[in-house]
C-alpha cells in the first residue's frame, strides 16, 4: 500500500514529468505542525511549573498569615496578664500600707511605754538617792544623840552648878529627837513610797509584756481577718459576677503619686504617646468623655508606685472614688 502523503523535502514530480523545487501544501502544514506542538507542549511545561509557583505562594501567605495572628493572640494575652498584674500589685501595696501603718502605730505606743518607764527609772533613782541621804541624816542624828548622851553622863556629876547648861542640853536633846523623829518619818514615806514606785514599775513592765502579747495577737487577727475577708470577698464575686478583667475593654491608665511638690497625677489612654500630667478635674473630664464613648468596655487602671509616698486611706479612696464612678465593672447593670 502506497502513501499518498509525499516525504518531507522531497521534490515532487509533475504531471509533466519535471521535478519541482517548492515544498508541497501538505510539507508546510507538517511543519507548521510540529511547530504548534512543539510550542504548546513548552507553554504547558511552563504553565505547569507558574501554577506550582502560585500554589507554593499562596501556602506560604497562609502560614505567614496563621503565624501573624498566633503572634497577635499571645501579644494580647500577654498584654491582659500584664494589665491584671499591674492592677493586683497596686491592691498589694495599699495593703502593705495598711499594714505599715497599723504597725506603726503600735510602735509608737511601745516607744511611748518605753519612755513612761524610764522616766519612772530616773524618779526611783532620784528617791533612792534621796534615801541614802536621809540615812547619812539620821546616822549623824545618831552620833550626835550618842554624843549628847555621853556629854549628860559627863554633866551629870555636876548637876548642881550645870543646872542651865542642863537645861539647855537637854533642849537640844529635845530638837535633836524631834529632828531624829521627823527623819525617821520621812524615810518612812520615802521607804513606802520607793515601794510603791517599784510596783508600779513591776506593773508597767508586765504591762509592757501584756502589750507585746496583744499586738501579737492583734497582728495574727488582722492577718486572719484580711485572709477571710478576702476569701469571702472572692467568693461574693464569684457568685455575684465574674471576676474583673481588661479583656477586650478601652484601658484608661492613671498614675497617683505625691511628691515634694505635691499630689501629681498623670493620664494615659490607648494611642497617646506617654502620660500627661493634669490635674484630678482634668482625669475626670477625660474619663468622663471615654465614659460617654465606650460606655461597659471602658476599663480604668489605678497606678501606684512602690515609693508613692501615699497612706492607705489616701489611696484607697482615690482608686475608689475613679472606679466607682467610671470603671464598668462598678457600673450598674
Amino acid at each position: 500500500m502506497h502513501s499518498t502523503f509525499a516525504t518531507i523535502g522531497q521534490r515532487q514530480v509533475s504531471h509533466t514529468g519535471d521535478t519541482s523545487f517548492w515544498p508541497s501544501f501538505t510539507d508546510i502544514m507538517m511543519v507548521i505542525t510540529m511547530i504548534f506542538l512543539m510550542t504548546t507542549s513548552l507553554l504547558i511545561v511552563r504553565n505547569w511549573q507558574l501554577v506550582a509557583e502560585l500554589q507554593e505562594s499562596v501556602a506560604a501567605e497562609q502560614l505567614a498569615a496563621q503565624m501573624i495572628e498566633s503572634t497577635t493572640q499571645v501579644t494580647a494575652t500577654l498584654e491582659e496578664r500584664l494589665t491584671n498584674a499591674e492592677q493586683a500589685n497596686s491592691i498589694l501595696r495599699l495593703r502593705l500600707l495598711k499594714k505599715d501603718e497599723s504597725l506603726q502605730a503600735a510602735q509608737e505606743t511601745l516607744n511611748q511605754q518605753a519612755l513612761n518607764i524610764a522616766a519612772l527609772k530616773a524618779e526611783n533613782t532620784g528617791l533612792q538617792q534621796s534615801l541614802q541621804r536621809a540615812n547619812a541624816a539620821i546616822a549623824m542624828a545618831n552620833e550626835e544623840i550618842e554624843s549628847a548622851n555621853t556629854r549628860y553622863q559627863n554633866l551629870s556629876d555636876q548637876v548642881a552648878l550645870m543646872n542651865e547648861q542642863v537645861r539647855q542640853q537637854k533642849l537640844e536633846t529635845d530638837q535633836a529627837l524631834k529632828q531624829l523623829e521627823l527623819a525617821m518619818s520621812e524615810i518612812q514615806s520615802l521607804t513606802a513610797a520607793s515601794q510603791i514606785q517599784q510596783q508600779d514599775i513591776a506593773s508597767l513592765t508586765q504591762e509592757k509584756l501584756l502589750l507585746n502579747l496583744e499586738v501579737a495577737q492583734y497582728n495574727q487577727q488582722l492577718l486572719s481577718l484580711k485572709g477571710e475577708y478576702e476569701v469571702v470577698v472572692s467568693k461574693y464575686e464569684e457568685l455575684i459576677k465574674p471576676a474583673r478583667s481588661a479583656k477586650g475593654k478601652y484601658i484608661a491608665q492613671v498614675y497617683y503619686i505625691k511628691g515634694e511638690i505635691g499630689k501629681i497625677i498623670r493620664f494615659k489612654e490607648p494611642g497617646d504617646a506617654g502620660f500627661t500630667d493634669l490635674s484630678l478635674e482634668g482625669v475626670e473630664k477625660r474619663l468622663t468623655r471615654l465614659k460617654a464613648e465606650k460606655g461597659k468596655d471602658l476599663y480604668v487602671k489605678i497606678i501606684f508606685p512602690q515609693d508613692s509616698g501615699l497612706t492607705y486611706s489616701e489611696a484607697w479612696n482615690f482608686m475608689r472614688n475613679l472606679l466607682v464612678k467610671y470603671d464598668y465593672y462598678y457600673q450598674e447593670n
